[in-house]
């Protein structure tokens, strides 16, 4: 049998080169396609692992804190700075204890502290009798415009030469003793676990060695020496500060008369008539005009930096005196910012906008002047501040922490193990200030280049800031109370890449932190920078649009899945082609030898005999199909340095008898029904040969000769068809989808990087539709060969004979081309609820490739129509 199989192969030497060639491209295409489809998964793996991670897995917030564009899987760039505690130790040392849990490293946003500089004798009073305004005036350069923060003012007068009454409003004390310039910020305080730090983003790693400076350690702890209200914290100090405001200092002289005892007695006693409380701080002199006399302007970054270098000096002193260390009272907390929803600009670059709006702030439990903080801002202000029951007359009625700092050590956030690449960071750490670009103007209309947006320092700011000084998590529960712990950070053990596996290992660990804590957990891992715009109104005014990278959640693992069911579709296509391919080829085989099959039954032969050899052919082809799979397997391991992959070579194996196996399961069902009679009869069946269509040109005759022979033709199609379809999905997600995968940085990305794999294996499953496209027109060609020399015979030159097969090719491909872009617009619009009718080009492809397909295929065999010989075949068929 197996001699038998061998000699019909050496007699059809031609068709069998050509189902070896078959053969060997669906062995090459799946050793392609399994050994890409590992690699490429790898590489998507390692890739959004390396270019789009944070520093953890999981965050732990409290109930309450989400944020509302959390119902878009957004959130904003370092939003765990406005979270203000909720979290407390018994919770945190419940995840602590979580067999999972690898490292939970926890934040407690303590607050912003008002620290002050004083500069000598940075001012010069005029010597001249007068009333004076004397006004400090802090200002923040938001990028959309310089506004004013804070402003104070006093009144002095110079040169009284009369008794003045208790309450009058200006200071009566001496002009010098004002000539020192008095500025203060606000500084972000934030507690940590050092050891879990150290653990997560390597803090320890950033601290200098300069000077003492040093780690905290464990006797670095809150220290009351004084009694309950006396906190000496130990601190990590950022010597370097992110602010962009401006103080600005500036004496005016009053357009009042105060040169002689008369205009100084008349001014008096007109000013008490006016405000006879003698309030100093909302005195009726505001109103007075005034002149100019000196002005003096200083960075806001100055005063900060030179506090904490201040700060810096005292690092890790042998004796440590609190009396003289520098400290500061914690006066207030900020909030997140409040996003609504808007309709978007530009929807193609940005999918999602929010607004954004300054409102008034009032504090309760303030006991300072309403100057003193700002008076609005995009943020809740808190005071830290409670009230003292009883208080005494010379007590204030409200109690603010006073933080006396024991400075450990300096450390430089830009060497803190987090990614710095704006491109790739997840903006999600709490070291660094957010930034932004202005992308649009007031008017809507684009600023080109846009321009660069920062932290100006402001705690009701647009953008949040980071700290300066940090301490250690006991500091923060004695200052701030048992729930002083705003979010956990969690690294979690087994979840080392972004894969289903990982993904189902944290949402485990969520449910289980959710229902033993009842905190809010919040997978990280897996998500992506995405670019938001924001509308930025003051007072109902719009200053402009700016652009920031938020945190898509998930958006990584949502484009793992894309990819994966990219594969799983490369390789549904590749295989379905591979099949569609054997069913032709042996369809086209049983035709062709029909009349041999039903001449050995009638010399004896069982029908079993005719199956044993249609099971030989596919074993001994599907055995050649292995063989070159381990060649290739070879190649790609000798490349690649690695050990040869069993599992691809079985999988190859077990797809090849898959696939021939159908193909001998198609032919025995042919071969049931051959018998002697039949074998007289040529081509396909007689009844469906018969098409009425009217032979007017030479696109009818095409047309007839297509539907005369749908059975196979059909398999022409439909091998051209599903690659098509899925080349054409693949177009669309590329070029058309970029626009919405820019939503999502990564999933333009990974198109760029899945995208090339993608044709390759396309372009071999289109190989084999052309091959199979080219047998079974090879075999309509076998089959009309009395036909065509009648066509000849009858005049049809050879290129007449080459344009009626060509032009059969062509029709095939214009079809399968239909049926193809059909199937694809069909998924898009399952998978993206659209239909995209607006791409012209995109429909222009999906049609014109699968003709040029057809034509290709149909080459060899118009080359073989055109030289039969008229005269022969006449002579055969007579």
């Amino acid at each position: 049998m197996l001699r038998f199989v061998l000699n019909h192969w050496r007699r059809q030497r031609f068709k069998f080169i050509l189902t070896l060639v078959g053969a060997l491209i669906i062995s090459a295409g799946l050793s392609l396609m399994f050994n890409l489809t590992d690699s490429s998964q790898g590489t998507v793996e390692q890739t959004l692992q390396k270019k789009w991670s944070s520093a953890y897995d999981i965050v732990v917030r409290p109930k309450g804190s989400q944020m509302s564009t959390e119902s878009s899987d957004l959130l904003e760039p370092n939003y765990l700075n406005g979270i203000n505690g909720g979290i407390s130790l018994e919770q945190y040392e419940t995840i602590k204890q979580m067999k999972e849990v690898d490292i939970a490293a926890p934040i407690a946003v303590m607050g912003y502290a008002n620290t002050f500089v004083m500069f000598k004798k940075a001012m010069t009073f005029p010597k001249e009798p007068g009333i004076y305004r004397y006004k400090r005036t802090t200002y923040t350069e938001t990028g959309l415009g310089k506004e004013q923060q804070f402003e104070e003012q006093i009144h002095i007068a110079q040169g009284t030469k009369i008794q003045l009454p208790e309450k009058v409003p200006f200071s009566t004390s001496p002009v010098d003793s004002f000539r020192d310039v008095s500025a203060g910020n606000p500084v972000l305080i934030v507690a940590v676990d050092p050891k879990e730090e150290a653990r997560l983003v390597g803090l320890d790693q950033s601290v200098s060695s300069k000077n003492n400076s040093r780690y905290f350690s464990q006797l670095d702890q809150h220290e009351s020496p004084r009694g309950a209200d006396d906190n000496i914290i130990p601190v990590l100090v950022n010597p370097h500060s992110f602010n962009k405001g401006t103080y600005e200092f500036t004496i005016e002289k009053l357009d009042a008369p105060y040169k002689t005892e008369q205009d100084q007695q008349k001014l008096v006693q007109e000013l008490v008539k006016k405000q006879p409380d003698g309030d100093r701080v909302n005195s009726i002199l505001q109103t007075y005009p005034a002149k100019l006399t000196q002005r003096l302007e200083m960075p806001s970054s100055k005063v900060e930096e030179t506090y904490l270098k201040t700060l810096s000096e005292g690092t890790n002193l042998q004796t440590f005196v609190a009396e003289d260390a520098p400290g500061a009272q914690l006066l207030y907390k900020s909030g997140p910012l409040q996003f609504n929803e808007t309709k978007s600009p530009y929807p193609t670059r940005w999918k999602n906008a929010f607004e954004v709006s300054t409102s008034a702030i009032h504090l309760k439990n303030w006991y300072f002047s309403e100057s003193t903080h700002p008076s609005k801002g995009y943020r809740s202000l808190v005071s830290t501040g409670k009230k003292v029951k009883n208080p005494s007359e010379m007590e204030i009625p409200f109690k603010y922490p006073y933080l006396t700092f024991k400075v450990v050590g300096l450390y430089d956030p830009n060497k803190i193990k987090v990614s710095k690449d704006p491109l790739n960071e997840l903006p999600m750490e709490t070291y660094r200030p957010s930034s932004a670009d202005l992308v649009l103007d007031a008017k809507g209309n684009p600023v080109n280049p846009a321009k660069s947006i920062d932290t100006s320092g402001n705690p009701v700011g647009l953008l949040t800031n980071s700290p300066n000084i940090l301490t250690t998590l006991d500091s923060a529960f004695a200052v701030n109370g048992k729930q002083a712990i705003s979010s956990i950070r969690l690294k979690i053990n087994g979840a080392t890449t972004v894969s289903e596996e990982s993904e189902q290992l944290l949402q485990n660990v969520k449910t289980q932190i959710e229902q033993e804590t009842g905190l809010l957990a919040t997978i990280t891992k897996g998500s992506s920078p995405q670019p938001v715009v924001t509308k930025v109104v003051d007072d109902g005014k719009t200053l402009g649009w700016i652009e920031q990278p938020w945190v898509h959640i998930g958006a990584a693992m949502t484009i793992f899945r894309e990819t994966s069911v990219g594969f799983s579709g490369v390789i549904f296509a590749m295989l379905a082609v591979a099949i569609v391919y054997v069913l032709a080829t042996s369809y086209v085989s049983m035709l062709a030898r029909r009349k041999e099959f039903a001449v050995l039954l009638a010399l004896g032969w069982r029908t079993k005999d005719l199956y044993r050899i249609v099971l030989i052919e596919a074993a001994l082809l599907a055995g050649f199909v292995s063989v070159i799979a381990l060649l290739v397997e070879s190649i790609f391991s000798y490349v690649r340095n690695e050990t040869m992959n069993g599992w691809s070579l079985l999988w190859i194996t077990l797809f090849s008898l898959v696939i021939y196996f159908a193909g001998a399961a198609w032919s025995a069902f042919t071969i049931r029904k051959i018998s002697p009679y039949e074998a007289i009869k040529t081509g396909e069946y007689a009844s469906s040969s018969h098409v009425k269509l009217g032979l007017r040109s030479t696109w009818t005759l095409a047309l007839k000769e297509i539907f005369g022979k749908w059975k196979r033709n059909a398999l022409s199609i439909l091998s051209i068809a599903l690659p098509t379809a899925l080349l054409t999905f693949f177009l669309f997600v590329t070029f058309h989808l970029q626009g919405v995968l820019y939503t999502s940085w990564l999933g333009q990305f990974v198109a760029l990087q899945v995208g090339p794999m993608h044709y390759v294996t396309m372009g071999v499953a289109i190989t084999i539709a052309i091959l199979t496209t080219g047998e079974i027109m090879w075999q309509n060609v076998t089959d009309r060969r009395a036909s065509l020399a009648i066509l000849k015979a009858v005049g049809w030159t050879n290129r007449s004979v080459r344009q009626l097969i060509v032009l059969e090719g062509m029709l095939i491909g214009f079809v399968a081309g239909i049926v193809g872009l059909s199937i694809s617009y069909i998924t898009i619009y399952v998978l993206y609820d659209l239909v995209p009718w607006d791409e012209p080009l995109l429909i222009a492809v999906s049609l014109l490739l699968p003709v040029l397909f057809g034509t290709i295929a149909s080459l060899l065999p118009a080359q073989i129509a055109a030289r039969v010989n008229p005269y022969q075949e006449l002579k055969d068929a007579g």
